[in-house]
């Protein structure tokens, strides 16, 4: 593939997930960006010194993606967060050759939600998730791999405001962590939520990481009609911030 055949993917400078294709529309490789079009175009140098360029920022596995690739698709997101999700999901859907061939799925990183009375929200890497099955602390579910471990972490603790989950403190212990004192923690430490509510929270959280945004939408606009039928005005309020 060419630098001389970006012009004709059309690709938006928008957030997204791009997808090379080989022959036969065989996804190749799939990626995300904060733009399409400066992204996949860093990927096509241009001028003599081109596959140099590729061989010395990309390495030797990307150069020979490249040399196979004869076509770009690409899904727009509202944004980089949603990307990062989509992302995820694709490599998992569709463990294209040269995303696994990159890297091991050993040392990605996972969002595991525990199988506990008050759930648990935790990021690990792959290489300890068998550790933990064979453990007392279970797995209700698990999202990824994420190739991108600072990039996850910094958007857990986006969706962390949006859904405020427990992480380490203990179920009850009659006072708030430091997370429940600066909104990260719905007071699952201090007894302020009971555990109808918090599955309430959990499952946003996992439609949110499916990448069903609209199902979390419709549910909270659902959560919100009810509050205020009910009177409960400041809840409704709360609910219609996220």
């Amino acid at each position: 593939m060419k630098s001389s055949d970006l012009k004709k993917f059309n690709l938006p400078d928008s957030p997204g997930v791009y997808y090379f294709l080989g022959k036969g529309k065989k996804i190749l490789y799939v990626g995300k960006a904060t733009s399409l079009k400066d992204r996949v175009k860093s990927y096509l140098p241009t001028g003599r010194q081109a596959l140099h360029s590729i061989l010395m920022t990309r390495g030797p596995l990307i150069e020979k993606m490249l040399s196979e690739a004869v076509s770009v698709d690409f899904v727009e997101t509202d944004s980089v967060l949603e990307a990062l999700l989509l992302e995820a999901y694709e490599i998992k859907r569709i463990q294209p050759l040269y995303n696994t061939k990159e890297k091991d799925d050993k040392s990605h990183n996972y969002v595991i939600i525990t199988k506990e009375e008050y759930p648990r929200v935790l990021i690990e890497r792959g290489r300890n998730l068998l550790k933990i099955e064979n453990s007392k602390l279970k797995i209700a579910k698990r999202f990824g791999p994420f190739p991108h471990g600072s990039e996850l972490r910094e958007a857990l603790k986006i969706v962390r405001k949006l859904f405020p989950f427990r992480d380490k403190c203990t179920p009850n212990q009659g006072k708030p962590c430091f997370n429940a004192q600066i909104g990260l923690c719905p007071g699952v430490c201090s007894g302020d939520i009971n555990k109808k509510d918090y599955r309430k929270l959990i499952k946003h959280l996992e439609l949110f990481f499916e990448g069903k945004k609209d199902k979390v939408v419709k549910s909270l606009e659902k959560e919100m009609k009810a509050l205020a039928k009910e009177e409960k005005f400041e809840e409704a309020d709360k609910v219609k911030k996220k």
